[in-house]
């Protein structure tokens, strides 16, 4: 592994590691956060030796770092949400989530198609990023399970030999300090998801969308449970649905099946009050609860159904008038990631769906 300084580089230096990266090289570089492992997002056989450094992955998305907004739009589809972030908060600390157009290796992008995309505020690095002219890979330098390094001297003693020797170049600018990781934020609904809340605070609020059609409704609610689905590895997760008859409750259900890999038609569960449907994905496997309380008398019936062991990782368990067991639910919060729904129709053709998470 070669080591040259970074601190001030020169233009002969960020030329040596934008070849470096054309040629498939791995390169630890310098971010606002901690050190990182780049390599060119675009190079197959690059990725494949960036994941066989960082091991342990296990699916899991890596984001990218681009130089600007306009080389951001040639890989992502852009919303207004995140529109607005790109010019406000980046460069910067902040991850955004898009849906990926497909031109990266497809081993950085979600199971669901989504990418990370960071503009570091690291001068430096963007020049190095404008000279490949292709985005690099925005993953933390240390290997899985090792924390994240500030400086070379404490990646080497965390890092394997075996490990060191797949990196081609070091960019050393020295101990870098102490930050916090990324806020990392959900932008594909139009409106933002804070999936992590890191160097930037962004406070967390309610998301409200006009929905004209069964098709979006299902499409609402594929991304919201999209969103949480990694939660499903340490907790379940709850979708908490409230509406009067024929808003749309059963179409949302819908979309959260989808978004767990279950082919099998969603029916109402109004005369079943329980239907179960097993889901694997990857990694993740577990089971969907669809429930609809409407002919429940009271919460002690829901203990009846079985909800104490449906309390379990990787479950989804999804209530249809929540409104009658608020109360309960609001208690289980502690447990479970709880997705609360409102959905109002305005007018024959109109509703409005109106989410959000307390924990």
């Amino acid at each position: 592994m070669k080591i040259i300084p970074f601190k001030s580089p020169t233009s002969r230096e960020i030329d040596e590691a934008a070849d470096t990266l054309k040629n498939g090289g791995l390169v630890g570089l310098p971010t606002e956060t901690c050190y990182g492992m780049g390599v060119d997002a675009t190079n197959a056989a690059a990725v494949a030796r960036l994941l066989k450094f960082k091991g342990g992955r296990e699916n899991k998305a890596i984001s990218i770092a681009v130089a600007d907004k306009t080389m951001a739009e040639r890989y992502v589809d852009l919303t207004e949400t995140a529109e607005n972030l790109y010019q406000t908060l980046l460069p910067g600390p902040v991850t955004v989530i898009s849906q990926s157009q497909g031109h990266v290796v497809k081993a950085l992008e979600s199971e669901d198609g989504t990418l990370g995309i960071r503009i570091p505020n690291y001068p430096a690095v963007l020049e190095l990023i404008k000279k490949l002219g292709k985005p690099i890979t925005a993953t933390s330098a240390n290997t899985s399970g090792k924390k994240p390094p500030y400086s070379l001297a404490e990646w080497q003693r965390y890092t394997s030999i075996k490990k060191q020797q797949l990196v081609a170049l070091w960019l050393d600018a020295g101990r870098l300090a102490h930050q916090l990781p990324s806020t990392l934020v959900d932008t594909r609904l139009n409106d933002l998801t804070v999936l992590r809340q890191g160097e930037v605070e962004i406070p967390k609020a309610s998301y409200q969308f006009g929905s004209f059609t069964e098709a979006e409704t299902q499409r609402l609610g594929e991304q919201i449970m999209s969103s949480y689905r990694h939660e499903l590895a340490f907790r379940p997760v709850i979708i908490a649905l409230q509406g009067e008859l024929g808003t749309g409750k059963t179409q949302m259900a819908k979309g959260v099946a989808r978004a767990l890999g279950i082919k099998t038609t969603i029916p109402s569960p109004t005369y079943t009050i329980v239907r179960e449907y097993p889901h694997k994905k990857r990694q993740l496997q577990g089971r969907m609860y669809h429930i609809d309380t409407w002919r429940l008398p009271d919460t002690e019936e829901l203990w009846t159904l079985g909800l104490e062991s449906m309390m379990q990782p990787g479950n989804v368990i999804v209530i249809e008038w929540v409104q009658k067991m608020s109360q309960l639910v609001k208690k289980l919060k502690h447990r479970a990631r709880v997705i609360w729904v409102d959905i109002q129709t305005k007018t024959p053709q109109t509703r409005t769906i109106r989410w959000w998470t307390n924990n």
